[in-house]
């Protein structure tokens, strides 16, 4: 290697300066193995990655003055884009369902209490019995979308803090390369995340069903009513009301 790669510079011109090395701090990080995509000095350089020549090492400031330009920064900054817009169209589908989930409640409420008024004092105890468990879903679907909801947000502020941080070191090339390579396992990680909150995030749809011999309550032993949820929800779930006189 060149004399002038063996040097101990503290910065190097238009690129920025070297960060030490955590395992040898007295080195700096003027190397990068590609075999494990991670920045190392002249130490690691010897001891752990060019053993029996299986690594592939180059010199941070060869690859780094043209790196901002070159396709793999091009492609991060695009994957960030990319993940930032899905983060967006996720918190907008939990916001929408939220919302519907509160429709939907206010909606059931209202039959219940319809219902209440058709049956009178008769039907009070078990209308009340079914708008606690109206509460009840609501308040499982609201939890866990506000969870989902929570984790999206802390993503795009993640994707946010990235982008600052990348846009930062662009006069920089030895930064930007170093911290693009870092913004590249956390972009990569936050997709993952995002796909597991798209599998998570559901709602359970429910109905208040009459039953067909409710007019006939009075006289005979039949089934108050009924929420039952769609096979498209999470949980299938049945309330069903008997009236034993």
């Amino acid at each position: 290697m060149p004399s002038s790669h063996l040097t101990s510079t503290k910065s190097v011109a238009g690129i920025g300066r070297f960060p030490r090395c955590l395992q040898h701090p007295e080195e700096e990080l003027k190397f990068f193995c590609d075999t494990h995509d991670t920045a190392c000095c002249m130490a690691c350089t010897v001891l752990l990655h060019n053993q029996h020549n299986q690594c592939t090492v180059v010199y941070i400031p060869d690859v780094a003055k043209d790196y901002k330009t070159g396709p793999e920064y091009l492609q991060l900054t695009g994957e960030l884009n990319k993940t930032q817009q899905l983060a967006a169209k996720h918190v907008k589908d939990i916001e929408e369902k939220i919302k519907k989930v509160d429709q939907l409640k206010t909606e059931e409420k209202t039959k219940l209490e319809k219902y209440r008024t058709e049956i009178k004092q008769f039907v009070d105890k078990r209308i009340d019995e079914l708008t606690s468990n109206v509460e009840q879903l609501q308040d499982q679907d609201k939890d866990l979308l506000k969870d989902q909801l929570t984790k999206t947000k802390k993503i795009t502020s993640t994707v946010t803090t990235n982008k600052t941080k990348l846009q930062a070191c662009e006069q920089t090339p030895i930064a930007l390369f170093t911290e693009s390579k870092h913004a590249r396992k956390v972009v990569a990680q936050l997709q993952v995340n995002l796909a597991d909150i798209a599998a998570k995030t559901k709602y359970q749809v429910y109905s208040v069903r009459k039953d067909a011999q409710t007019a006939e309550v009075l006289k005979n032993k039949a089934a108050l009513a009924t929420i039952e949820l769609s096979t498209r929800c999470l949980i299938f779930f049945v309330i069903r009301l008997f009236y034993v006189q």
